[in-house]
């Protein structure tokens, strides 16, 4: 969504002491674009890039619990 990282609080405190689920983890990552503001290019319209935030933030969440 842009050149810095993000750091996703929310997703961390709503998965913080949780049991990692496939369900657990889509609620808690989604709304990882929750108070971002990307720009919209030729590249990606900004509604393209909040939907991208959440998957790929579900993506890795995923991939590092190592369920689903």
């Amino acid at each position: 969504m842009g050149p810095t990282p993000v750091r996703l609080a929310s997703v961390e405190q709503a998965l913080s002491g949780a049991r990692a689920s496939v369900d657990q983890i889509a609620a808690a990552t989604s709304g990882a674009a929750d108070g971002t503001s990307p720009t919209s290019e030729v590249h990606a319209q900004a509604d393209y890039r909040r939907h991208l935030a959440r998957v790929l933030s579900r993506r890795a969440v995923v991939t590092a619990a190592g369920v689903g």
